[in-house]
């Protein structure tokens, strides 16, 4: 029986889902959602910018051409921490206007002395604003050389940032040309969206004016200015100028970059079937800035770490990290650039786009890398998310500007390409690519919603898309299928059945899916069959009676299974004879059983060590991050060393089979293999292991080249977390000497996982000055918490400094940094304190991310309470553990 309080949820849920389905509609300007008045709109910016670099600030004129929709006496645009020194409107005759600012909704309005008639006028500001030390508008990042510390300017707008650097329309629906030129100093190369126009230096004053060309037709946030002291590496594909731009003595770094980019660009030209659209893509390699990238239309901004790869000092993991994200980012020069979502509420339309599209690419030209296998390790951090108190439809609504900054999230990105990649294989890869190419050539230059994608996908396809996708993308949450078995007539008989999986969530609303199943046989893996399960319940006939079935082949489904105890059982006995991807499934969905309470965690356990033979690293990954969450429940309890053990006994033998070092020939995956046994062996206090890491950290401060750059972040990891105080300040010299930020980030990570409390005190207390860079001092609490469980450590730390820590915080980051700090913690107490320190001392602040946060340490504390004497008794059968010191 539903209580109560579920049937109210159940019919708020769905009165919602019921009017934001009815809301979306083909892209319509008028009708798209927003802050700003319609009835004035921007068509073209010329925007003139004079940074001074040692105030630390900015002076600017803009002159806007307009297009004035409606009768109107009111002009309001977005501009914030910008003062408007003069506003002029040219209409018949020059009219001055005095702002009218409103810092809380980030606007500045002008009342007229006229009426505006339908047409065109232009309105010129002049202003002044700062230069920001976090990257929000234009900011600046301070970097170290071999010549003394240096300075480069550059800008992050998305999603509501270009009003902190000119006063613009800031909605993405309201796309307009610009036109950029800038005052630098003369040694300085600038970048922006299109190529430079006209240079010419300044007499006298040791700059020069640099004009860049107007652009086409794109959002405010798009917009990219940068320059500095930078070298450029050179190229070009498919008639595209390709630029890579990097602080000096970085540019052989960029090779592997400018080689992926062209591999890339040309597999979107096919793809798309409309071409790159600009003369030029420029990609920047900042030392600092933020910790990702940017798709800035024509000049993509990376942190350095996301784009160079030096093949003398950089690991695999490095190469991959650099192919993906240039996938993601060139991917977003369509999805996203040529064409925008109307508004925030789609912003699965650009981020779920473009990781479905990354993945895809990324996996297509690089056989070899298992990329959508190993995918499979996001969609399993992102379901339990959707499946907590706090999860989110795809397609959300968004009012505010801090709403747009937290739809940014797993359930955006991941979730969104999951169910792409789930529709995808559903349809067909060339009835969805004949869709995508409808979709991209009818939309370019433009904005859309979701309704216009399905519109064209059913066009390409000739199926009906809409009816099977709404409910994946206005609901939240995903089902589990159940299902049971008989014979009959000699074959199978199948009884499905699905509800709502839910973690802890007794009272979410009940809904259901359209799911798109596939199952297969293990005895004959080239026999399938998929199905489509629209209700609550099918039932279907597939294979003999003594036939092993599974469910959601080739893991391309976005739900949960949940087998007959009698299926799983024959699952069990035949793990190691399925497919790769379908042993991950069958991990992931046992595990999940586990954590809802619909099945013993002692059944994962059974499989995994049925699995101690598997050479896959995707099936190891799956079966790590298992029981490090294990480990994590059995925190401060007499299990956790037998558990620990246990582990290490499961593991040894898998890293003896690699050993420390590559053999000549060996598979890549087996590198990466190697490295995660290294540091879960590590972890869980494998004296050989720790002893090993400490000699070879030991050769490598004295010969660096003796230690193999795919182990050195693994053996500082290692080295790290057992450290010293004469290790602990080793690593910290090497961060601080490093000029590289790759290299840097290592050595931070090595003192981010100490496990001696003063030393991590030490650690913490780096964020409290300049020495770490902003994207890495705003993570540095939250990884020494996750490397301590979540302890009380580092939330003290922050008690006492927050202000201070705060202060320093970009507003993108700014809602996710508290929770952050508590994320790893599995106490119910740390969740009330999280949520009364929110409603305490920031109020004004989003709760959005502290709630969900909240949700996972309660549920975590729930798990705990309920699966560890199943997974302590489980433990104490086995003989194979490896006793720890």
């Amino acid at each position: 029986m539903l209580s109560l309080r579920r049937i109210v949820a159940s019919v708020v849920l769905f009165l919602a889902a019921v009017a934001f389905a009815r809301a979306e509609a083909p892209f319509s300007f008028e009708a798209t959602p927003g802050k700003l008045p319609k009835d004035i709109v921007p068509r073209n910016y010329r925007l003139r910018l004079e940074p001074d670099l040692k105030a630390l600030t900015i002076r600017g004129s803009v002159s806007i051409t307009l297009e004035v929709r409606k009768l109107t006496r009111r002009i309001v645009l977005n501009a914030h921490e910008l003062n408007i020194t003069k506003a002029v409107l040219l209409y018949g005759e020059n009219r001055v206007l005095k702002p009218i600012v409103d810092a809380r909704e980030q606007t500045v309005a002008f009342e007229l002395p006229v009426e505006l008639k339908p047409g065109n006028c232009e309105l010129a500001l002049e202003f002044n604003g700062r230069i920001n030390k976090q990257a929000q508008g234009l900011y600046y990042d301070r970097y170290q050389t071999a010549a003394g510390e240096k300075v480069l300017l550059a800008t992050q707008m998305e999603p509501v940032d270009a009003r902190r650097m000119f006063p613009c329309w800031d909605e993405p629906v309201f796309r307009a040309t610009f036109e950029l030129t800038a005052v630098v100093p003369e040694k300085w190369l600038a970048m922006s969206n299109m190529p430079i126009e006209r240079e010419r230096p300044l007499a006298d004053k040791g700059t020069k004016q640099v004009s860049f060309m107007r652009t086409p037709s794109m959002p405010s946030y798009l917009v990219v200015f940068a320059a500095g002291e930078l070298e450029s590496m050179e190229d070009e594909v498919d008639g595209v100028k390709l630029r890579i731009l990097c602080t000096e003595g970085k540019k052989e770094s960029a090779r592997y970059a400018m080689e992926a980019t062209k591999s890339i660009l040309r597999y979107y030209n096919d793809y798309f079937g409309v071409k790159y659209p600009l003369p030029k893509l420029d990609q920047l390699a900042t030392p600092g800035g933020f910790g990702g990238a940017m798709e800035n239309w024509g000049g993509i901004i990376y942190n350095e770490g996301a784009l160079l790869f030096d093949p003398k000092n950089s690991s695999e993991n490095t190469r991959e990290r650099v192919f993906a994200v240039i996938a993601h980012e060139v991917a977003h020069q369509w999805f996203g650039d040529l064409v925008t979502m109307a508004w925030w509420d789609n912003l699965w339309l650009n981020e779920g786009f473009a990781s479905w599209m990354g993945t895809k690419v990324s996996d297509h030209l690089n056989p070899t890398w298992q990329v959508w296998l190993r995918a499979d390790r996001a969609k399993e951090e992102v379901m339990p998310l959707d499946a907590r108190k706090g999860t989110h439809p795809i397609q959300q609504p968004v009012r505010t500007e801090a709403e747009a900054n937290g739809a940014f999230d797993g359930i955006t990105y991941v979730k969104g390409q999951s169910f792409l990649r789930m529709i995808e294989v559903y349809l067909g890869d060339e009835a969805f690519r004949n869709g995508m190419r409808i979709y991209m050539k009818r939309h370019q230059f433009s904005n859309t919603t979701t309704e216009d994608l399905w519109t064209a996908l059913e066009e390409g396809s000739g199926k009906p898309v809409r009816a099977i996708a709404a409910g994946w993308i206005t609901q939240p949450g995903l089902p589990v299928i159940k299902i049971t078995a008989e014979c009959k007539d000699g074959k199978r008989a199948l009884a499905l059945t699905q509800e709502r999986f839910t973690l802890n969530d007794p009272d979410a609303a009940p809904l259901t899916w359209k799911v798109p199943i596939r199952f297969g046989l293990v005895e004959d893996p080239a026999q399938s069959v998929q199905v489509l399960l629209g209700e609550k319940s099918l039932a279907l006939a597939f294979g003999a009676c003594d036939a092993t079935i599974f469910a959601n082949a080739g893991d391309i489904g976005y739900y949960r299974t949940q087998y007959a105890p009698d299926l799983f059982a024959a699952l069990a006995r035949r793990v190691t004879a399925l497919p790769e991807a379908d042993k991950l499934s069958l991990l992931g969905d046992t595990w999940a059983m586990a954590c809802a309470g619909r099945g013993p965690a002692s059944s994962y356990l059974q499989l995994a060590d049925a699995l101690r033979g598997e050479k896959s690293y995707a099936v190891w990954s799956q079966i790590f991050d298992a029981l490090e969450e294990m480990d994590r429940l059995e925190r401060d309890k007499p299990g956790r060393k037998p558990f620990r053990e246990f582990s290490v006994g499961l593991l040894r033998p898998v890293f003896e089979s690699v050993g420390w070092d590559a053999k000549p020939g060996e598979p890549r995956n087996v590198g990466l293999l190697r490295v995660r046994l290294i540091e879960t062996l590590g972890y869980y206090g494998d004296g050989a292991i720790i002893d090993d890491a400490r000699a070879r950290f030991a050769g490598f401060l004295k010969q660096p080249d003796t230690l193999a750059p795919d182990l050195r972040p693994v053996v500082i990891r290692v080295v790290g977390r057992y450290a010293d105080e004469a290790t602990w300040n080793k690593l910290h010299d090497c961060a601080r000497q490093s000029f590289r930020t790759e290299q840097k980030r290592i050595f931070y990570d090595g003192l981010q996982q100490v496990v001696d409390p003063q030393l991590a005190k030490q650690t913490l207390a780096i964020s409290l000055t300049d020495e770490m860079r902003p994207a890495e001092r705003n993570a540095n609490l939250a990884r020494v918490a996750d490397a301590r469980d979540g302890d009380r450590l580092v939330w003290e730390f922050f008690l006492a400094n927050d202000v201070k820590l705060m202060s320093e915080v970009d507003s993108f980051r700014r809602d996710r940094y508290i929770p952050g700090i508590l994320r790893s913690s599995i106490d119910p107490a740390a969740a009330d304190e999280l949520l009364a320190y929110m409603r305490t001392k920031r109020p004004a602040d989003p709760a959005t991310e502290a709630e969900r946060a909240a949700a996972r340490i309660r549920y975590r504390g729930e798990l705990r309470s309920r699966a560890g004497g199943d997974i302590d008794a489980w433990i104490e059968t086995r003989k194979s553990a490896v006793p720890l010191r």
